[in-house]
This record gives C-alpha cells, sequence and structure tokens, in this order.
C-alpha cells in the first residue's frame, strides 16, 4: 500500500490504510480515542460558536463565515453534543465519512449514520426502508437526498415522546444545488397506463391506492418513463423511488387528468421537500453572503470574512480553444496544446512553488482534460502541478491544496442564467449567472495558501467576447469585484491581452511577431486613446524586432498593425 497516493485530509499522522484508502472505522475504540486526541487540540471556545448560536438562529439562516474561520470544526462539536434531530447535506462521500467519524470520535455514544454508498446504513435500508429514523443524526451527500425520497431522510422517531417527527435541522454544509429535474416522457407513461388499466376513457385513474400496481414496473420501464434516474440496485429502494415520484406524478397531474397530454412532465425535489415552518434549515457558505444578498427571506451572518493577498500583480492571458468548437478533432487538440504551453511559459517565469489549475471537466474532443494538461507539459512543469475540474468538488470545502501558492484558471468557469433564475425560484432569492462564477472562483482561491491569509499568484487563461475590446465581459466583472482590483490597471491588463488577441488573429504570423517585438521593447503596459507617435530610424527598428527591412515601404505592414492595434505612429 502507497500512502502517496492517497490524499490525506489534515495533518493528523493517524490516519490508517485499508485498501489503499482512508480507514474510517467507527468500532476501533482505541482508533477514535487518538484522533479524539488529536481534535481537542484544535477546539477552543470559537469551535463552539455554531453549537451555542444554533437557538437564536432564524429558520432561514445564511452563515458566511469566511475560508479557514473554523466551519467544519464549529459543524463537528455540534453534531457531538447536539440533542437536536439534524439532517447534515455534503458534497461527497468522504466528507460524510470523516464527518461521521470525527463526531464518534468527539463522543462515541452520539446518534450518528452516514449514507453513502457501501456504509452499513445504507445495507440496513434494504431490510427497512425506515431504518434512518433512529438515528439522531444523519449525513448524507446532496446526490442522494435530492433523488430518493425526502421521507427516508426527514422523518424522526423521538424515543421520548414516542412519535415520528420531522428532523428539527437541516444543514447543508457549503452551498449545492437545491434542486433536480425529472422527466417524465409522456408517450412511454400514457402506453405504460393502459396496459395496466388505468386509463378509461379520457381519464387517467392515477391515485395512492393504485401505485401498487405501479410499483411492480420493471426496471427498464420505468427508467424508460423517468428519464435520466440514477441508477439503484436495491429492491426495497427502488420500490420506495417508484412510490415518491408516482406521488408527484400525482401532484402534478391530479388524481384524475385528462389523457391530452402533449409533452413530456416535469416533476422536481428540491430542499422545500424537507423541511416545514418549524424546521430550521442553515446553509453554512464562506460566499453565501454574495447569492443570499438580495433576500429579505434569509437572515445572514456574517464572519471571520477573509481578503486575497495577491503576490505581484494578477496574470492575464487569452486562448484560443473553447470548450465546444465547430472545428475538428485534430485542429481542436492542437488548439488546446498550444494553450497548454502558454501556461508552461507562465509556470517557468513564475516564482511560485506549486500550482493548482482549474479547468473543464472535459471539452468536445477531449473526455478528461484535466489528464491531457499533465501529459502535455513538460514533466519538470507539471510536477509543480495539480489539475482538477470546475464543479469537482475539489474546489470547495477542502484543505488539500493549502501548501499551494499559485492557482491558474485554465478557460471561464461558465454558469448558465436559466440554472440561477431556478435557484432564485427554489431559495426566493435574486441569484444572477455572475454572482455564482463569483463564488465559485472565491471558493477556489481559498482552496489554496490564500486560506492561511498568505498571498498567492493568480492567473487567468481564458476567451472573451470579440466585440467587447474596451468593456469587461461578465467573468472580467467577476474577477475584478472579487479580487478588489484597481480598475484602471485592471482594465490595461485585460485591454492589452485582447488586442495580442485580435492581432494575431488578422495579421499575418511574420508582421504579428515583428509587432509583439516592438511592444516588448517599449515595455507598454498601457494603451490611451491619444496617439504616440515614435521616431525611429530604419536601422533601430531593424534592430528592435530581429528583422533587416530593405525600405521604409516594406515596413508599412508593421507601421499599419501598430497604428490599427495599439494606436502608435512610426516615423521614419
Amino acid at each position: 500500500m502507497k500512502k502517496e497516493n492517497v490524499s490525506f485530509p489534515d495533518k493528523w499522522k493517524g490516519w490508517r490504510l485499508k485498501n489503499n484508502e482512508i480507514d474510517y472505522n467507527i468500532d476501533d475504540n482505541n482508533y477514535l480515542l487518538s484522533r479524539c486526541n488529536y481534535l481537542r487540540n484544535l477546539i477552543d471556545d470559537s469551535s463552539y460558536k455554531l453549537k451555542d448560536s444554533i437557538d437564536s438562529y432564524s429558520n432561514r439562516q445564511i452563515l458566511a463565515w469566511g475560508c479557514g474561520s473554523g466551519k467544519t470544526t464549529n459543524l463537528k462539536v455540534l453534531c457531538a453534543n447536539t440533542d437536536k434531530s439534524t439532517l447534515i447535506i455534503v458534497k461527497t462521500n468522504e466528507e460524510i465519512k470523516k464527518l461521521v467519524f470525527d463526531v464518534k470520535a468527539l463522543n462515541p455514544e452520539q446518534s450518528i449514520c452516514g449514507i453513502y454508498e457501501g456504509s452499513n446504513t445504507l445495507k440496513e435500508l434494504k431490510y427497512n426502508i425506515c431504518a434512518l429514523e433512529k438515528y439522531k443524526i444523519i449525513v448524507t451527500n446532496n446526490w442522494r437526498a435530492l433523488y430518493e425520497s425526502s421521507n427516508i431522510f426527514i422523518k424522526y422517531y423521538d424515543p421520548i415522546k414516542n412519535i415520528i417527527t420531522k428532523r428539527e435541522l437541516v444543514i447543508f454544509d457549503e452551498f449545492q444545488d437545491p434542486y433536480i429535474d425529472i422527466i417524465v416522457k409522456h408517450e412511454k407513461l400514457l402506453v405504460e397506463l393502459y396496459k395496466r388499466g388505468l386509463i378509461y376513457g379520457k381519464e387517467i385513474k392515477l391515485t395512492r391506492e393504485n401505485i401498487k400496481n405501479m410499483v411492480e414496473f420493471d426496471k427498464s420501464i420505468f427508467s424508460e418513463i423517468f428519464d435520466h434516474l440514477p441508477d439503484i440496485k436495491d429492491e426495497k429502494l427502488y420500490k420506495e423511488r417508484v412510490k415518491w415520484l408516482f406521488e408527484k406524478l400525482i401532484i402534478s397531474l391530479g388524481d384524475l387528468s385528462n389523457t391530452n397530454i402533449v409533452s413530456d412532465i416535469t416533476i422536481s425535489q428540491d430542499i422545500n421537500n424537507f423541511i416545514d415552518e418549524r424546521t430550521k434549515l442553515i446553509i453554512l457558505d464562506a460566499t453565501a453572503d454574495i447569492l443570499f444578498k438580495e433576500s429579505n427571506y434569509w437572515n445572514i451572518e456574517r464572519y471571520k470574512k477573509n481578503k486575497v493577498t495577491i503576490h505581484n500583480d494578477v496574470y492575464f492571458d487569452t486562448i484560443s480553444s473553447r470548450r465546444k468548437t465547430r472545428k475538428r478533432k485534430k485542429t481542436h487538440k492542437e488548439e488546446i496544446i498550444e494553450d497548454i504551453k502558454k501556461i508552461e511559459e507562465y509556470i517557468l517565469k513564475s516564482t511560485s512553488n506549486r500550482h493548482l489549475i482549474i479547468t473543464w471537466k472535459d471539452t468536445e474532443h477531449i473526455e478528461n482534460l484535466p489528464r491531457f494538461i499533465k501529459e502535455n507539459l513538460d514533466k519538470s512543469v507539471s510536477s509543480k502541478c495539480e489539475i482538477i475540474h470546475y464543479n469537482s468538488g475539489k474546489c470547495r470545502s477542502t484543505n488539500e491544496y493549502i501548501d499551494y501558492d499559485s492557482i491558474i484558471f485554465f478557460g471561464e468557469w461558465f454558469n448558465n442564467t436559466s440554472h440561477a433564475e431556478r435557484l432564485s425560484e427554489v431559495l426566493n432569492v435574486k441569484i444572477t449567472a455572475k454572482d455564482l462564477v463569483k463564488s465559485e472562483i472565491i471558493q477556489a482561491i481559498f482552496r489554496t495558501q490564500a486560506r492561511r491569509e498568505k498571498p498567492i499568484s493568480i492567473a487567468f487563461f481564458y476567451n472573451y467576447k470579440g466585440e467587447l475590446i474596451n468593456g469587461y465581459d461578465s467573468f472580467e466583472e467577476g474577477i475584478y469585484e472579487i479580487l478588489e482590483l484597481k480598475n484602471n490597471h485592471f482594465k490595461n491588463m485585460i485591454l492589452i491581452r485582447r488586442i495580442k488577441n485580435e492581432l494575431e488573429k488578422n495579421v499575418n504570423k511574420n508582421t504579428y511577431k515583428k509587432v509583439i517585438s516592438f511592444i516588448k521593447y517599449l515595455n507598454l503596459d498601457k494603451i490611451t486613446d491619444n496617439k504616440k507617435t515614435i521616431e525611429i530610424s530604419l536601422k533601430e527598428l531593424s534592430s528592435i524586432v530581429d528583422y533587416k527591412f530593405p525600405s521604409k515601404r516594406s515596413t508599412k505592414p508593421l507601421s499599419n498593425a501598430l497604428l490599427t492595434y495599439y494606436n502608435i505612429e512610426l516615423i521614419l
């Protein structure tokens, strides 16, 4: 077993490995005790802030605590000491395992379980669909919480009152998509209902009483009716899912519905299905104040907000490759390799030691772009880099890259408007696509040593809208606001990069090289509306651009390009 292949979540030297993965065995008391001793050294008075404040928070509470402010430690302390029935939703299975392990280390008597593939509690569910009701605290991931019946997670058996109630607390650790949409194929649905005698004339007799007939659907038929559902192997969970989805369909169609359905039906699950007015919903996220700033529905608490300290200037460069393109596979790959060389050049000139590169998960012709970048970087450069993709789960809530002193964004971070609109609807806020991008960039930056308030280098390599020479696109506006850059300097950097890109597209290679050489000679860092006039001899010009001009006339392409793109007039 090679430890170096495992990403350890913190500095604790006591982590054990099993099958080359971290062992989160909560049945080993000595292991838990060792972990408890480690955690106790980290816990101070500030670690009890969440526990001590929980009763004072509103039913819709945002905790915009800064990166590195102790959110996760506070959550562990709360879980270890609370008597409130709680559902906690995190991003990844690894986070589930670690949270349960640490809570058990702090309080072995706490009633807590984690739901993930291979967990003992998931095995319990296969025999008893109500198995989770007995646990005081349930920890699961966003995917499982939304794609299964909310009844599985939200019901709690109160042993003191001897009743089934809804859980008192629902906590989202980090902001996550709070909804899923499931498409019901109407044609396939009508066919299968007709086969089962549930259509009479033009009416659908779909009631809770006859849903039992639907539970016996063949899985392949079920998946054809309900589009893009994750696979589920267990029979009991499968039947619960069928029951849950058809109950949602009944709400959508009504108990008695006309068969004149002409389009597919969308049924949804969101966080509102987990709560009522008595449930306290809390979202813990360092950037939540950006996302929820326009809402009166949520109460926002800001605490220990961080500021990014930048080492030297933010670096900007353009790339020619895109995530989607009409170009042939070979051409597209060649463009990406050229862009990768730009990253390589930047890193070779950088004084930083470790670089975190964030890029798209894939492109139209490349399935695993991080791996492709790694393979096409020089070995001396790639050894200094870790490459992850947007929305991988590693751009948030991890300390894995806390020793990295550089972050590089390769390609824009996209978030579409329709997604932002749907988030706004579900959460009762006004979130824009730009807000989402800003949030994700900030979270990614604070995976690095910026989390420790140490300076970092930041670089952006991306496309832009060609028509916006002098303005910002939304991506750039986000960068500007996040990093609190000085407006004029930022604009000049952006403008210079854009002009260089336009120049490369519109003039021949020889002229382009001459122009770039001349601009480097001038050390130009600012472009103004005022024309700059430069008197120079033919000999001097030839020396600067490393090309012997036979005549003044032969300098015309260079002169025209300098005037057109940089407002520089050469006088020979």
